[in-house]
């Protein structure tokens, strides 16, 4: 990741020198500043600032927990509960009701990455049983973005932003939870705890995988997109009746991201933030919000659906549908 940290802008470099400046003597100034490049910025003697190509091998921080080692915690038994799913249809609404008490095993909270602890939540939601594929996409940003029969949400984005040294934040550029760089806390099931104790998936969980003994011998519903669009895990039918394991089509964006490291973010686009990556169509099974129309368990000739994926960014990022305002964050 050589790349990530080498390249700065020429306003920012020459910022730093002008500091070494008033530190210290013209005489020592050149050989400082030579060591300095090295490890300020990362670069080796070999690589010049301004090289075009320091982003063409850029290592994704993009990470994905894909055992179940450290999720044997049963929180239902506790907190002296159960997990908690039910859902009702009145005409054309579907009306679910979780606790966010997931019906599979945990890691421990509170831990290193995240200081919170489960408890149990009242949460309804409500959503059409006859979706059907919008105009134009909406973003996932706001929204709980899908419930599972886990009796767990999905909420794909977080609420971490670029903040410069200048302290300012560009809500632009978005954080993303499933990366090396910080320690979020994540379990197994790429899930972690919110302040007021809500547990939530970020991404594939794995432990309800290995509840539901998902082999990839057939395709397997875990729930609902806030749209009424099912969700599917991992696996989708192809075009010839096979089971194949889903992959999605999002690549990292090539080169640098062009900020000053003030007001955005500079370095190579390396997947800390969802705007590192682009979709690619055609480069993998799913269309952009992570979903595809094919046959289906319940719908043999053909419907639309999601699948959570290993890669990223693992769940809907957008809705194809309309999503019921009931999944919206806030009033």
């Amino acid at each position: 990741m050589v790349g990530t940290y080498c390249k700065y802008s020429e306003m920012k470099f020459y910022k730093i020198m002008n500091e070494m400046m008033k530190e210290i003597s013209a005489k020592s100034f050149l050989s400082i500043i030579l060591s300095s490049l090295l490890v300020v910025f990362g670069c080796d003697d070999e690589e010049m600032m301004d090289d075009p190509t320091q982003c063409d091998n850029v290592q994704s921080v993009f990470t994905i927990r894909l055992d179940t080692d450290n999720c044997a915690i049963d929180i239902a038994a506790q907190l002296n509960t159960s997990s908690v799913y039910n859902e009702t249809i009145s005409g054309n609404t579907r009306t679910i009701t979780l606790n966010s008490i997931p019906s599979h095993g945990v890691g421990q909270f509170p831990n290193s990455g995240n200081p919170n602890t489960i408890s149990e939540q009242d949460n309804t939601y409500s959503m059409t049983t006859n979706p059907s594929l919008a105009s134009s996409s909406t973003n996932g940003s706001g929204f709980v973005n899908a419930v599972l029969f886990s009796g767990v949400g999905i909420e794909v984005y977080t609420g971490e932003f670029f903040t410069g040294t200048s302290g300012q934040t560009n809500r632009d550029w978005n954080r993303t939870t499933l990366q090396t760089i910080d320690d979020l806390g994540l379990d197994c099931n790429n899930a972690h705890v919110q302040p007021e104790g809500e547990y939530h998936y970020h991404g594939l969980p794995n432990a309800y995988g290995s509840d539901l003994n998902v082999t990839g011998s057939e395709m397997v519903k875990v729930g609902y997109a806030a749209d009424g669009f099912p969700i599917y895990y991992l696996y989708y039918e192809d075009d010839n009746g096979n089971i194949e394991k889903a992959e999605a089509s999002y690549e990292l964006i090539a080169g640098d991201r062009g900020g000053d490291g003030v007001s955005a973010p500079s370095g190579c686009h390396d997947g800390e933030y969802f705007q590192d990556y682009e979709y690619v169509a055609g480069s993998g099974d799913l269309d952009a919000c992570n979903g595809r129309t094919g046959p289906t368990p319940d719908a043999p000739t053909g419907e639309y659906y999601y699948v959570l994926t290993e890669d990223f960014p693992s769940a809907p990022l957008c809705f194809s549908g309309t999503p019921d305002q009931s999944f919206r964050f806030g009033p």
